[in-house]
């Protein structure tokens, strides 16, 4: 009887499917036996080890393939049973005539003989070629002339033998057969003692063999016993444990303990592998709580991926063009902590080139998401800068990559070696074989450092604190904080290097928000945020808001902004085509969109449902280091950029005839409701649906509304009409997508169905479907021009 386990090891390299395979704790971390290449074999020797049951052959080496003697085999025997400090009692006697009193062993052989198969009765009568045919009372019984035969190789059929009597099983609990060992070894092979062996009884034992036995003993029930023979040692199992860090540091300050969900864990073995870390199932303690080895969980999948691209709410885009959908209550895993966060949290801080590892069910089910800290993952020496400018024949990165041929990606987009330029960033991670390049540099004054500027772990620079990875330190230190220095950027956002602005300028851009004369630029990486003052005038400042711009800083406090150089488009946008006129869209291009002076929000190419795009709806091109569209601004094109809804239109009860007047409109829909401000908004007219943009400013006492969507109506649409699976209407008129964000409206009730959760748009018009068969569907536009539909009312 046997606990189901898996063998425990490190998770090596992801295959081409991203599935992990296991491989040997020893091939990852430093190990105590480094000669045994064979994952099985090595996590047993190590375990072992670690519990004090078997020695090297010398230094480091185990030698695997060796024979193993029987009074070997016997010493290892005596000490799984956690009494070898009964040995040296038993030296001074002679039980058989060649184990005398030169034999390193006669007290082991000697204590052996002596130590009952518990359970077992009677007297002892030996064999002739191995250890007893009758019924058996002794751990070992000699070979049947009064000698043992110590230093002979030990066969199977004698090694599985005594581990059964470990067990308490004697000569009446197994069957009869041709050979004497024939019983046991059939026990054995149903108690699952023999997994990960197919050996023939009279074959001599292995080295290797020997530790994979003894291993699997660990996890095997005695006798009458539901326990397993690793609980008489003292030691116990955890289950549903997650290994989070391997390299972690226990409360009383001891280094490469195991932190895991169920508390963090010293160990005596030699070490434990980083791709371990994400992985579940049961932890293996010995009678200290030493951790021994670790079993990952039978029927998951542990799934080593890169994030390729923008993540969504909903899925995350991975390297080889694949999305893996995920939902926002999924439980996230971080290397440092020991409590989960969820993906709702940490989305929109996923970049590419971040590492991730998924742990699927059964059934294929996501069932949580195992995160590196940027920390961890900066340790290990897996970024640099390319200092001295690339030939274009030879990758300046050769020493992260270990001579292989990555998969090159710079700033998302798919490279090659000759698109690598002097000072980017490169970040190789091994799981994958790629490569990511990095350009971004950000130009600003050198704010501050911590814990200090000669070994910062952190710097400041307009606002915005940055994590200081090591190829960076020796570069900062010919800067002193005050300084204007141009920093170089990882495609995690981290400091990898820093060079004088005379040497490389600033490439950031981002979105400005401005108010008064507070600036905020949220960079398009999507994940460093820079805030300061602006000198501008308070007018001035406005029309910077909402907008693309270059950022910059050279005084403490302050940002520099400046619109992006660049035009809107001459020609028309082809999304079938892939081109822009003559131009073609870079395979990671990124669209952004805003309606008037509105918030300037990205979106996918899924939420453009237009083939082609008039160039006066392109506000701004700009293009990659290779003269490819990799950033396009639309000016309203999928109406997406309104909150739709109920509009009531509030005329100001402002008197003073000196004073600004400003006007409320309010939006009332399944979120609650929302009030802007106008001076003035074209076509705005109160009590009917439609839909409002709102801007980034404040006006008066609120938000100014800037733009306005009047919709158009479809009477005596049917249920049958909708396809809710692919969010479709067809009509007599048209086919239009509906928005996934439609709002629901039933008139009998005069309520809003809650559109709850990432499904609720789509549940909402489920639920309203069912209701009445009589709807009336509100769209802003006609299809051919990306019209969608935006609201459905039950009448």
């Amino acid at each position: 009887m046997s606990v189901k386990r898996l063998i425990s090891g490190l998770l090596a390299a992801a295959l081409l499917a991203g599935l992990v395979t296991l491989a040997p704790a020893s091939a990852a971390g430093s190990a105590a036996f480094t000669d045994i290449p064979d994952s099985t074999t090595a996590n047993a020797a190590e375990t072992l080890w670690a519990l004090g049951v078997v020695d090297g052959t010398g230094g480091t080496a185990y030698n695997p393939n060796g024979k193993l003697t029987r009074a070997e085999f016997c010493k290892m025997a005596v000490e799984i049973l956690g009494r070898g400090s009964e040995e040296p009692a038993q030296r001074n006697r002679t039980i058989f005539t060649d184990v005398g009193p030169d034999h390193w062993a006669r007290g082991y052989v000697n204590l052996a003989s002596s130590i009952p198969a518990n359970g077992s009765s009677g007297g002892s009568t030996g064999g002739t070629d191995g250890e007893g045919t009758t019924a058996s009372t002794r751990l070992i019984m000699g070979v049947g002339d009064g000698s043992f035969q110590p230093d002979r190789a030990i066969t199977y059929g004698e090694a599985v033998t005594m581990l059964m009597r470990v067990l308490g099983y004697g000569d009446q609990d197994v069957a009869t057969g041709i050979n004497w060992y024939d019983g046991y070894v059939g026990l054995a092979t149903s108690s699952s003692l023999a997994d990960g062996l197919d050996i023939s009884g009279s074959s001599t034992l292995t080295r290797g063999q020997a530790a994979i036995l003894f291993y699997n003993l660990l996890f095997t029930s005695p006798k009458n016993s539901t326990d397993i023979y690793l609980s008489s040692l003292g030691g116990s199992l955890e289950d549903n444990v997650i290994v989070l860090s391997t390299d972690a540091t226990a409360e009383d300050g001891t280094g490469g303990s195991v932190l895991t969900t169920s508390g963090t864990y010293k160990t005596d073995r030699a070490a434990f592998g980083s791709e371990l870390c994400g992985t579940r199932g049961q932890i293996v303690l010995d009678k200290n709580k030493k951790l021994l080895a670790i079993l990952p969980e039978e029927g998951a999948t542990f799934r080593a991926v890169t994030v390729m691209g923008s993540p969504e709410a909903n899925a995350i885009p991975i390297v080889g063009d694949e999305k893996i959908k995920v939902t926002l209550d999924t439980k996230v895993y971080q290397s440092d902590t020991q409590e989960p966060t969820t993906y709702e949290k940490i989305w929109t801080s996923l970049r590419t080139g971040t590492s991730l590892k998924l742990c699927f069910n059964g059934s294929g089910k996501l069932e949580y998401i195992y995160q590196t800290s940027a920390s961890t993952a900066a340790s290990e020496g897996n970024v640099m800068v390319a200092k001295n400018k690339p030939t274009g024949n030879s990758n300046p990165f050769t020493m992260l990559t270990g001579g292989k041929t990555p998969q090159i990606y710079k700033n998302g987009v798919p490279a090659q070696v000759s698109d690598i330029r002097q000072y980017d960033v490169g970040t190789y991670d091994k799981n994958s074989n790629t490569l990511f390049v990095s350009d971004l540099r950000l130009c600003g004054l050198y704010e501050d450092a911590s814990p200090n500027a000669a070994a910062p772990s952190t710097i400041t620079v307009m606002g915005a604190t940055l994590e200081v990875l090591p190829s960076a330190v020796a570069d900062l230190s010919a800067f002193k904080v005050g300084d204007k220095v141009t920093f170089l950027l990882s495609s995690s956002g981290q400091v990898a290097g820093a060079v004088s602005p005379s040497v490389a300028q600033s490439n950031a851009i981002g979105v400005a928000k401005v108010d008064g004369s507070s600036a905020t630029v949220q960079l398009l990486d999507g994940q460093i945020t820079l805030t300061g003052k602006t000198s501008m005038s308070a007018e001035v400042a406005r029309q910077f808001s909402g907008w693309l711009v270059n950022v910059s800083s050279y005084s403490r406090g302050y940002l520099s902004l400046s619109k992006v150089n660049g035009s809107g488009a001459t020609r028309e946008l082809d999304l079938v085509a892939g081109k822009l006129g003559d131009k073609t869209l870079s395979p990671g291009v990124r669209f952004f969109e805003q309606a008037g002076n509105g918030a300037l929000a990205e979106i996918q190419r899924d939420d453009i449902t237009i083939d082609k795009v008039p160039a006066n709806k392109v506000t701004y091109v700009g293009y990659d280091w290779a003269g490819r569209v990799d950033k396009l601004v639309l000016n309203d094109v999928t109406g997406d950029r309104y909150i739709y809804g109920m509009i009531y239109y509030i005329p100001s009860d402002q008197e003073d005839e000196n004073a600004t007047i400003y006007d409320h409109v309010t939006v009332e829909n399944s979120g609650g409701s929302q009030s802007f401000t106008v001076f003035y908004l074209d076509g705005v007219k109160g009590g009917q649906l439609g839909g409002i943009a709102p801007g980034l400013s404040q006006l008066g006492d609120g938000t100014e509304a800037v733009g306005y969507m009047s919709l158009r109506t479809l009477n005596g649409v049917q249920r049958n009409q909708f396809d809710v699976d692919n969010m479709m209407l067809t009509t007599n008129e048209m086919v239009i997508p509906v928005s996934d964000q439609v709002e629901c409206y039933n008139k009998a009730t005069g309520q809003w169905y809650k559109a709850e959760g990432e499904d609720g748009h789509q549940e909402a018009l489920k639920q309203i479907l069912a209701f009445s068969n009589s709807l009336t569907v509100y769209y802003d536009r006609a299809p051919e021009q990306g019209g969608k539909v935006r609201i459905v009312v039950a009448e």
